[in-house]
């Protein structure tokens, strides 16, 4: 059930993305800054153990040309059930129109598990719808993480600032 609601929403993001370049090709983010700090949280759910926890997530993201529509980053993510996945990521961001904006990037997870200390390879997405609310960038996001021997999804809020 979740697959297909986070399918359904990737379809719906996909499609808003796809008509809103047709009609409005010259509009671009209307957020001028060079850098953004977002903070989120959200209700994950962890395919391997099927159960839903908590999560945390926060990046930074250095915007780059004249309608800063591309950016580069880094983030964590911490989702918090009994043993807590902690994720460090690269991102690349992607602002197809100003109030979408499109989260990628490989990374690490890294955790006790009874007494050792693992790191594995990990990969993290997230949508974001973001609306200007007196200058703070808030909305509903969603988002998807995978590693060697975890999958999760995550629905939640961000909040976010510009400067």
């Amino acid at each position: 059930m979740i697959k297909k609601i986070f399918l359904a929403l990737m379809g719906f993001i996909i499609s808003i993305t796809a008509f809103s370049q047709e009609e409005h090709a010259h509009e671009h983010s209307t957020d001028l800054h060079k850098n953004h700090f977002g903070i989120g949280v959200a209700a994950a759910h962890l395919t391997t153990e099927n159960i839903f926890a908590p999560g945390f997530h926060l990046h930074y993201i250095r915007q780059f040309g004249h309608e800063k529509q591309w950016g580069i980053g880094a983030g964590y993510e911490a989702i918090l059930d009994e043993h807590i996945h902690n994720g460090v990521n690269l991102l690349v961001n992607y602002r197809p129109v100003h109030f979408i904006s499109l989260n990628v990037g490989p990374g690490v997870v890294f955790g006790k598990h009874e007494t050792e200390f693992e790191i594995q390879p990990a990969f993290h997405t997230e949508a974001v719808f973001e609306f200007d609310v007196f200058g703070v960038h808030a909305g509903p996001m969603i988002g998807f993480g995978i590693d060697p021997e975890e999958t999760h999804f995550a629905v939640g809020i961000h909040v976010g600032l510009g400067f």
